[in-house]
């Protein structure tokens, strides 16, 4: 499912097959610290991504293009008060995770309103291959 997601994010195309992205699921408290540490933002986040696609990788070992933390706990509040369920809102805040690392933000509101419209474009066809309630 991620690998859906990599390739309609635009990821795919940056990276070889062998690279890897890893997906860390952490606690509200848990990316509170990452986001003060790293974004100097006080409080919790749904999603930080880290672009680690510059580092050397060693030879005859894949190469990590990035992590992407994401916050469960926001997940779920999310996806009670949204209607959209738990699952929906991680694979979204993957998706979200991955547009970073293809190099869109979401600082500018112009910004905000691409990275939305790729969310959607991404999120409506996974949706057309995937059930969202067989993930968790």
């Amino acid at each position: 499912m991620l690998n859906q997601a990599a390739i309609r994010s635009g990821l795919a195309e940056r990276f070889g097959p062998a690279d890897e992205l890893h997906v860390i699921l952490v606690s509200a408290d848990e990316i509170a610290v990452l986001n003060g540490a790293h974004l100097g933002h006080a409080g919790s986040t749904d999603v930080i991504a880290f672009d680690l696609a510059e580092d050397m990788p060693v030879p005859g070992e894949p190469r990590q293009i990035g992590e992407i933390y994401v916050c469960v706990d926001v997940a779920m509040a999310m996806g009670a008060k949204l209607g959209t369920g738990t699952a929906y809102e991680l694979v979204l805040y993957c998706v979200h995770g991955m547009l970073h690392l293809a190099g869109l933000d979401d600082h500018e509101p112009a910004d905000r309103e691409r990275m939305r419209a790729g969310e959607a474009r991404i999120m409506g066809r996974l949706r057309d291959i995937l059930d969202f309630r067989d993930i968790l």
